[in-house]
């Protein structure tokens, strides 16, 4: 394997960066911390230390608390902004002060271990636009849609706050209510489009854009704080992310789960039971897969049906038509209309 695993119970995440901002935001509405904390075998004391670090797990509960005692989409939004302006995290400072925003994207990647593991992202370029594809690297749950709800918010304010205008993004989302596509309409202006996943898509042009308050003395005094966390917080992925990423590699061979097993130098038990462990299974990752790709070609390159079945492995269009149905609850031409 690539990189160290992330497991569900490893605790490899700093409290402080990742889920203090949110805590804060609940209790100052009047949200028990005791409530807030409930579940997660964490105590007042531990809030004080800027050292100290809780698993995926631990992180999810804290989400569901929160949600339960905050419930709407506005919490997410809310974190986000205050991600944007924390002043103790060296990952969120070394990006707000980056050169432009591809330094900042991939000082995102190399170092995002000590922001949120829980999703990685797909870059995809598309007739001019980079496209920012939201992944998740666990079965999040119930959670995901805040976590990657939160990501969508933070990156769309670093856009706005140091390019100062998010005009020539657009976002995709899943599961949109009424209540999300107001935020992101009456915060940044943009009206999301209903998607298989979450994405933000922006001009290539944007990524050398200088920053407003880019300072490369800065950047580089955080990037070295960085290294030295990486020493305590080492960069793990979790065994689905990797596995994921593999997947979209192979699309058109399809290969079954003992080949994958094989390709991992894992007996097929064992393989069975570590994406048990991450409470998934092999077909529920090809699926999702294989409808990403799917919703790509057919909304941003116009593959025809023929064609999908021929890039996704399978015998004939009707096979593929029967199989989209199922991972998405529709046809191929319902999507593009």
């Amino acid at each position: 394997m690539s990189k160290a695993l992330l497991a569900f119970d490893d605790k490899s995440l700093l409290l402080s960066t990742t889920a203090l901002d949110m805590i804060l935001l609940c209790q100052r509405r009047g949200c028990a911390l005791d409530t807030l904390l409930k579940g997660t075998k964490l105590f007042e004391q531990d809030l004080r230390k800027a050292t100290t670090k809780i698993s995926p797990a631990q992180y999810l509960q804290l989400v569901s608390n929160c949600q339960k005692a905050c419930p709407g989409p506005e919490l997410a939004y809310l974190t986000a902004q205050s991600w944007l302006h924390h002043n103790h995290s060296p990952l969120l400072l070394m990006l707000r002060h980056s050169t432009h925003l591809q330094q900042a994207l991939l000082s995102f990647y190399r170092y995002r271990s000590q922001l949120l593991p829980l999703i990685y992202v797909r870059l995809q370029r598309v007739q001019g636009q980079l496209r920012l594809v939201l992944r998740p690297s666990f079965a999040l749950g119930k959670q995901q849609a805040f976590i990657e709800q939160l990501m969508l918010h933070y990156l769309l304010g670093l856009v706005k706050q140091q390019l100062g205008d998010t005009s020539r993004l657009s976002i995709s989302a899943t599961g949109l209510d009424h209540e999300t596509s107001w935020l992101y309409q009456h915060q940044w202006q943009l009206t999301p489009e209903l998607c298989l996943q979450n994405c933000l898509s922006l001009p290539l042009a944007l990524l050398k854009l200088p920053f407003a308050d880019a300072n490369p003395v800065l950047w580089q005094q955080q990037q070295n704080w960085c290294l030295y966390l990486q020493q305590s917080i080492p960069e793990k992925a979790a065994f689905t992310e990797q596995l994921e990423q593999w997947l979209f590699t192979v699309l058109r061979q399809s290969p079954s789960q003992d080949e994958a097993a094989r390709h991992w130098g894992l007996s097929l038990s064992s393989f069975k039971r570590l994406l048990a462990q991450h409470h998934t299974s092999y077909q529920q990752l090809q699926d999702q897969v294989k409808a990403c790709a799917a919703q790509q070609a057919l909304l941003l390159q116009g593959m025809s049906n023929k064609e999908l079945a021929h890039r996704l492995g399978y015998s004939d269009e009707h096979n593929f038509r029967r199989a989209f149905k199922r991972w998405t609850g529709l046809l191929p031409s319902q999507l593009r209309t």
